[in-house]
């Protein structure tokens, strides 16, 4: 049970989060971290719940906000699965399915969130055997959003088109366009979850003999049991008597019931779909025709593919409009291309090391792509590209024990045929292409809109409605769709130009109130009142950081920042335009291109990323090609849950930006992680770096001097520009690294998981081991607070060096800016640790909130400021040159022969 002091603190908190987003002026700025600790902190409250999402919702336009709103999706997502279920209302939920119905990338993301808790907490593993985690209330809940989500993604934005004609032909203003086109998708998620609340009396049900077969390389046969099932909200339910415990529900949306025509037995059905296949007998033949009349019409019921007749693919994508079949068919090629990308590394797995770089190239010719797909491994914001084409000659296998990640190449385009714009982001490309342009058919006029909890909202349109922009008419859209996505406008000042104080809340919140009718809910009124009188009393009152941490994006250039949407943005890779190869970028920074040289033909054989892309587009690029093509790739892995590794990115990520905020030079490499499933995703390719286990191994490594002796000879004499900035750089990321991999306890550090790039910086990679999880456990030789070796000292110039003393204070000053912002961390870690299936949150050694209390412990809250400082050098000194550092590299040297 908390303390007085720590419930006083916790309130502290959480007043000041209340006054940061709602009561001061924030500029049009909705700080998303802080909202996200709002729902955390009020999740008992469903008024603030309520109020909280309409209000994110309404400002989502903005692309600060959105990618807000998808960076913390990981939070969102678990606290809709976890924490709703014992709601009366799918609050989060509707707010997701809004948000979902605004992007069609964010609805994917949350599906394949989705589908990795589905497999956490269904009935059965594969194998059939019974799965320890099986959570019946948890299991039911994912499928029911995931098919909510799939629902959005194929009716999207019922008027979308409609209010695009509309506001085109000057008849309704761009904010009437935003107000109307919110409603609407408020208004469409109301009714998808209202779908599965209507009550239907007490559902059907009764006895049954059943046998199942388990989907795996063959069908394996069990024997008939006698079980009681219901049928209730889309699912069938086995439970193990009248009354007794819920053994096992199946999904039952799109599901196949026949008869058995090889029964053995009278009164023989079958149900099946994707995951499950039940063999049924009931105990007469008038039972069984119940039986079947009730299942087909509870699957075929609500469905986003049919309204009536069978379920066969042709019947259920004949009622869609063709906006709708075009959204159905890209979400559906979309999960099938990324599921067929990571069933290659899956494949590889089970066959001879010797025959998997021979097999990797065919099975990447085999591979099917579909017309309009792309690699998800990015924002909603950034530059959409259609994967065109593989290149299967690059294709590159690592072969480890137990799994077989693979790195795939694709030629990729953009700015092509209709789209001229190169630098179109994914959110805007996904709204233009199926919801302004998917339908020719006419839009009939929209009726009125019902807000959430409040009257009707009449929104009346005019009837009038064309099969087609008119003349010109994709260029009148073409253009529209930038001025609709997104809506970086924020609310105006009142008449005298400043915050009124009269009133409850910053601007933006006064003018929701004013849009939407509505009052501040209590708990949140009575805490922006409670901190202006204590700010008037007391201006430096809280401990907690005011200011907002904007989350860091890529280093991509903005198109809002090139009027000139026909200039194509270049980044790290080469883009083919116009039959001309424009190099990438290198960003060498002060590196001269001689140390450049040298370096590349060590840690990448002699080709640099931009090279190695100009060459590839030069081999696989045709000449009937449009628009800008470029490489594409990624890293796919299978037998690897790579959730806990996405969200301790997440975290490196977020303290990127805390650095960052701070002006602390501290250099940190953010890469993309997506978990597809509970064992498969896609990884980033970290480019024009290597391993440092590689580059030990790589022919032109010095046999002796070890890493200060290879810095000096690939970048110059130690007072050289070159060699000062690779060391400067080695010192900012050892830095960056010294302070995530011990605030966030990371292990397994040996030189396998550590890179290095030909500019000097260290990167570190695979973060299965986090949060004080450590091979061996308590017996891991892993105890020093990070790793720090006698190679490291010696790259710096010693520990009495002037570079070294910059080092300690970069590690000081970043300490103490990570220790500010530690009630948003460990917000961020408590809500994920919440009914968590993570490794390093879960068992006896990591369970029961033990992560959360040593994350706060490294963080050193309760330290006095007098001793603080003496405190985090100790941490440096103690991991210089530790014996344990050693000894784990060694260990790691016999039994994987990775070099030390």
């Amino acid at each position: 049970m908390a303390s007085k002091k720590e419930n006083e603190e916790l309130e502290k908190f959480k007043a000041q989060l209340v006054d940061d987003v709602f009561g001061k002026d924030t500029h049009g700025k909705v700080q998303m971290e802080k909202v996200v600790m709002l729902f955390w902190q009020f999740r008992d409250d469903p008024s603030v719940i309520h109020f909280m999402s309409q209000f994110v919702a309404k400002f989502a336009g903005s692309r600060d906000v959105f990618a807000g709103i998808e960076f913390y999706l990981p939070q969102l997502a678990h606290m809709i699965i976890h924490l709703e279920v014992d709601w009366n209302d799918a609050i989060l939920e509707r707010f997701a399915l809004v948000i979902a119905q605004q992007s069609l990338h964010f609805a994917l993301q949350l599906n394949w969130i989705l589908q990795g808790a589905i497999e956490d907490y269904e009935p059965e593993l594969p194998s059939g055997e019974p799965n320890p985690s099986y959570n019946p209330l948890y299991y039911s809940r994912c499928i029911k959003l995931l098919q909510n989500i799939e629902r959005c993604a194929v009716y999207g934005r019922p008027r979308s088109a409609e209010l695009q004609r509309l506001f085109d032909q000057g008849k309704i203003t761009k904010e009437e366009f935003d107000i109307m086109e919110l409603h609407d998708r408020k208004f469409n998620a109301l009714q998808i979850t209202s779908l599965i609340s209507q009550s239907k009396g007490e559902p059907f049900g009764g006895e049954l003999l059943y046998k199942r077969k388990i989907r795996t390389a063959c069908f394996k046969p069990k024997p008939w049991k006698a079980r009681f099932f219901t049928i209730e909200d889309r699912m069938l339910n086995c439970y193990n008597s009248k009354g007794g415990n819920l053994v096992r529900s199946m999904p039952l949306e799109g599901a196949n019931i026949g008869n058995e025509e090889d029964g053995k037995y009278d009164n023989m059905f079958f149900v099946s779909n994707r995951g499950f296949h039940f063999v049924l007998r009931a105990k007469t033949s008038d039972d069984m025709e119940k039986w079947m009349a009730e299942l087909k019409d509870e699957s075929k019921s609500q469905s986003i593919f049919s309204k009536n007749g069978e379920a066969s693919p042709m019947d259920l994508l004949k009622d869609l409009t063709p906006s709708q079949r075009a959204r159905y068919n890209f979400f559906k090629h979309e999960r099938d291309f990324v599921r067929d990308v990571c069933d290659i590394a899956e494949r590889l797995r089970f066959k001879d090391r010797a025959e998997r770089k021979v097999l990797a190239p065919e099975y990447m010719d085999e591979l099917n792509i579909p017309e309009c797909v792309y690699v998800p491994l990015c924002n909603s914001t950034d530059i959409w590209r259609r994967i065109d084409r593989p290149i299967s000659k690059d294709v590159k296998v690592f072969n480890t024990k137990e799994r077989c990640p693979v790195i795939m190449h694709f030629v990729s385009k953009r700015g092509e045929n209709k789209f001229p714009n190169v630098n179109l982001d994914v959110a805007e490309f996904l709204h233009a292409q199926f919801d302004i342009l998917g339908d020719s058919t006419a839009v009939q006029p929209m009726e009125a809109i019902a807000e959430e909890n409040s009257e009707s909202i009449a929104v009346i349109l005019p009837t009038e409605t064309s099969n087609s922009p008119g003349e010109n008419g994709f260029d009148i859209l073409n253009e529209s769709v930038h001025r609709s996505i997104w809506n970086e406008t924020s609310p105006g000042p009142d008449a005298n130009g400043s915050l009124n104080p009269n009133q409850k809340g910053n601007r933006q919140v006064q003018a929701f109130l004013r849009s939407n009718l509505s009052g501040l809910p209590r708990n949140l009124a009575t805490r922006i009142a409670s901190r202006r009188r204590l700010n008037s009393q007391n201006k430096d009152f809280g401990q907690v950081k005011g200011e907002s941490i904007p989350i860091l994006g890529d280093a991509k250039q903005s198109q809002d920042d090139d009027d000139d949407k026909s200039v194509v943005s270049v980044e790290r890779g080469s883009v083919l335009t116009g039959g001309e190869v424009l190099l990438g970028d290198p960003e060498v920074g002060e590196v001269d291109m001689e140390s450049m040289t040298r370096a590349k033909d060590i840690v990448t054989g002699g080709e640099s990323w931009a090279e190695k892309t100009r060459r590839m587009l030069q081999e696989n690029v045709i000449e009937s090609d449009t628009g800008a093509a470029e490489v594409t790739s990624l890293m796919a892995k299978s037998n690897d849950d790579l959730r806990q590794e996405v969200f301790v990115m997440q975290m490196i990520h977020f303290y990127k930006s805390v650095f960052a905020k701070a002006d602390l030079p501290l250099w940190l490499k953010t890469y993309r992680i997506l978990s597809v499933s509970k064992d498969t995703g896609l990884i980033e390719v970290l480019t024009d770096a290597t391993s440092l286990d590689g580059l030990k191994k790589t022919e032109g490594y010095p046999e002796d001097g070890g890493l200060r002796r290879y810095f000096e000879l690939t970048y110059g004499e130690p007072t050289s520009k070159s060699f000062l900035a690779a060391q400067r750089n080695f010192m900012q990321s050892l830095a960056g690294y010294s302070l995530v991999t011990y605030l966030l306890g990371l292990n397994d550090r040996h030189n396998g998981n550590i890179m290095i790039d030909t500019r000097g910086h260290l990167m570190h990679i695979d973060f299965g081991f986090a949060f004080g999880m450590a091979p061996g456990h308590e017996f891991s030789f892993e105890k020093a607070p990070f790793k720090m070796t006698k190679e490291y000292i010696e790259v710096l110039g010693g520990p009495d060096s002037e570079i070294f003393q910059e080092f300690k204070e970069l590690f000081v000053a970043g300490f103490m800016e990570a220790r500010k912002n530690s009630l948003i961390a460990s917000g961020l870690v408590e809500i994920m640790m919440y009914k968590s299936n993570y490794p390093c949150f879960t068992g006896s050694r990591y369970g029961n909130g033990i992560p959360l209390k040593r994350f706060e412990d490294r963080l050193m809250l309760h330290v006095p400021e007098n001793q603080l400082r003496r405190k985090i050098e100790g941490l440096v000194h103690g991991s210089m040159e530790h014996f344990g550092t050693f000894l784990y590299d060694a260990f790691q040297k016999w039994s994987n022969d990775y070099e030390i």
